[in-house]
């Protein structure tokens, strides 16, 4: 178990808020903020930018999956020490967009970057690292169901497919029964997806059934997107005690993955039928269980399903 600097008591309801100075502001909104996922354990999640990331808080180094946007390292680093002593030595990259994969420079004591093959391309391609940055790159190979780390945190990561890009993956810490989906569960709307990255409509689908056919044993999830939620007990008091909860329990997670496979459905259907996209959005109709999913993106959605179709 890592090293926590706040007693066993504490740390089972606080929540961390800093911002971006590394002061706590009672009224102004956090940079980042440091989610206890659960009182005896060393799993966390930084939420600010947009993102979520997950940080382990292990002895040897913490290790920080999906680091916020670039310019938010010095707030997470400040979240991090408030529960741990230990520096970020280890990062995995499953987002490989600019902002996140510049991140990585803001973590000057990591030791080991890791990637699947299509973020440490892409990686390369961008020259983000070189020279003296070249220690921040992706160079460990993460390779379908590869296992990470070991007893209570032991983590085993699916390559299932592409998503939004080609380089989304799941890791799902077993003994927790937790997984951590990134963007292939961003939170609870059209799925945003980047065709030049690799993404894919029709893969996301079918990702997300054998996501479903592999992990059988989760109880929870951490979305990529969408910010976790504390309790009711204090909740308009920032600093104040309160209890953690997750966003999302593994039910919403199979619940968008049939949510995507309804929409891709109805898509198809519509432009099918000679639709434009943005006709097809207007006229899109979903089961009811459905209803409180953002379809703001649908039109967008359907325009690279359209191109997907097309290129068949």
């Amino acid at each position: 178990m890592g090293t926590l600097r706040l007693g066993r008591a504490a740390v089972a309801t606080a929540l961390v808020v800093l911002a971006a100075s590394g002061t706590a502001r009672a009224q102004a909104a956090p940079a980042v903020t440091l989610w206890n996922l659960n009182a005896y354990d060393i799993l966390y999640v930084l939420s600010g930018g947009g993102s979520n990331a997950v940080a382990l808080m292990r002895d040897e180094g913490v290790v920080l999956i999906d680091p916020l946007p670039a310019g938010l390292g010095k707030a997470s680093l400040e979240a991090i020490a408030t529960v741990s002593d230990q520096p970020v030595r280890t990062i995995i990259n499953l987002r490989s967009g600019a902002a996140d994969l510049k991140a990585n420079l803001e973590y000057p004591d990591v030791t080991k970057v890791l990637a699947p093959k299509a973020v440490m391309d892409r990686a390369a391609t961008l020259g983000l690292f070189t020279g003296a940055t070249a220690k921040f790159a992706p160079s460990v190979l993460l390779t379908d169901r590869m296992t990470l780390l070991d007893g209570p945190d032991v983590a085993e990561v699916l390559l299932a497919g592409p998503g939004r890009t080609d380089g989304d993956a799941v890791v799902f810490f077993k003994e927790k029964r937790l997984a951590y989906m990134g963007d292939l569960f961003p939170k609870k709307a059209v799925p945003v997806v980047e065709a030049s990255a690799g993404g894919s409509l029709l893969g996301l689908a079918q990702t997300l059934a054998q996501v479903r056919t592999v992990v059988t044993t989760a109880r929870s999830a951490v979305p990529g997107r969408e910010s976790p939620r504390g309790g009711a007990a204090g909740a308009n008091k920032p600093l104040s005690i309160m209890p953690i909860s997750l966003t999302a329990q593994w039910k919403d997670v199979e619940e968008y993955a049939d949510f995507v496979s309804a929409f891709v459905d109805a898509g198809k259907a519509a432009l099918a039928a000679g639709k434009t996209p943005a006709l097809a959005a207007e006229g899109l109709a979903l089961p009811e269980r459905f209803k409180s999913y953002d379809l703001s993106g649908a039109a967008a959605a359907f325009a690279v399903l359209s191109a997907e179709l097309k290129s068949r």
